[in-house]
């Protein structure tokens, strides 16, 4: 099993008269006493709960990541995802953060059109900034000796913003 982050949000609110010169003189007014703990709110002023499900990593294949990327660009939006090599792709070890990299779906091998096709992408720990990504990718250009992709990601909130574009290009092309 996984672990999620779930923030529990509740709302207190409590509505207080004031005598003013203007409405935000009135609001100036009740910050102030609120500041000075004259108005403390309890129990009793409740008017609300959330709860909400903080963005958490959906692992995806390569092949998907790209349709997402493919469909967000036609969508003139830009998104992000990372992608990790395997520790073998390297001639020594590097962490998990180093192996990662973070690539925007504004490259040129996600947007129909362009006249050239690569991919820039920087590792999670700042060493490896502004690589060219594609030449080294044994899925792209790097050949069989290239780079191995271990997995790809995306945050849940962007993979929720992004899917309904895929599936609006998928539901015109019927």
């Amino acid at each position: 099993m996984k672990e999620y982050e779930v923030s529990i949000v509740e709302t207190l609110k409590k509505t207080i008269t004031v005598e003013a010169e203007s409405p935000e003189d009135a609001k100036y007014r009740v910050q102030k006493a609120w500041s000075k703990g004259e108005y403390i709110l309890d129990a009793d002023d409740f008017s609300g709960l959330e709860f909400e499900l903080s963005p958490y990593q959906v692992d995806m294949p390569y092949h998907e990541m790209t349709k997402l990327f493919r469909a967000a660009e036609r969508a003139k939006q830009s998104v992000s995802g990372y992608i990790v090599f395997t520790a073998d792709s390297f001639e020594k070890p590097y962490a998990e953060d180093a192996r990662t990299y973070g690539v925007s779906s504004n490259n040129k091998a996600f947007q129909e059109g362009m006249g050239g096709y690569s991919i820039y992408g920087s590792s999670l720990d700042g060493t490896d900034p502004c690589v060219r990504l594609e030449r080294y990718m044994a899925v792209e250009k790097g050949g069989k000796d290239g780079w191995k992709i271990e997995r790809c990601y995306m945050m849940s909130d962007v993979v929720e913003q992004t899917k309904p574009l895929l599936q609006s290009k998928q539901d015109k092309e019927r």
